[in-house]
């Protein structure tokens, strides 16, 4: 059994170095690379989002966001970015764009995390209301709730087979849902 368990590298600190670094000049409630890597997407207690490019240093603050961001998904395609904010909305936001093409209120009260289905047709959103929707990417009309959970659902995450969701609320409980029958 010994020669099955592999031993634990350890990281030395002192030869780790900064890449590189960027000040958005507000804290910083989320943060996320988009899928090709071209752009980082951060939500920041200023109430906007900021787009970076690493490469060329650009900083952007886009515009439509108002509130906290504490949840950042993309498409599959890598064209749209979701996010779901502490003012109940979920927006649907170009990947190289600087407003929301559309916005909706997901939840009352604020979403706490946004996933995408893998076959990129549904986006699930979870909040404080204790609740998970499923709602249509394409059109952004609710599909289904599901309820269950009696304290704030903090993250979500689709079963790579797009038939399951997974669910974890502050109480430390977690669900696993039929997404066909909730």
């Amino acid at each position: 059994m010994a020669d099955s368990v592999k031993t634990a590298t350890k990281l030395d600190a002192t030869k780790t170095h900064v890449y590189n670094l960027i000040n958005i000049g507000s804290p910083l409630i989320s943060c996320r690379y988009e899928p090709n890597g071209q752009f980082v997407f951060a939500g920041a207690q200023d109430y906007h989002i900021w787009r970076w490019e690493p490469a060329t240093g650009k900083k952007v603050q886009l515009q439509g966001a108002d509130a906290w961001v504490r949840a950042i998904t993309f498409s599959l395609d890598g064209k749209t970015m979701l996010t779901g904010g502490y003012d109940e909305r979920l927006l649907w936001w170009p990947i190289d764009g600087d407003k929301p093409t559309r916005a909706i209120t997901a939840h009352q009260g604020w979403i706490k995390a946004v996933a995408i289905s893998p076959d990129g047709n549904l986006i699930a959103t979870s909040g404080n209301d204790r609740l998970i929707k499923l709602w249509s990417f394409s059109d952004g009309k609710l599909v289904r709730t599901l309820t269950g959970h009696e304290s704030r659902v903090y993250n979500i995450a689709f079963h790579p087979d797009g038939n399951h969701l997974a669910s974890s609320d502050l109480k430390c409980n977690v669900f696993d849902w039929e997404i066909t029958s909730g």
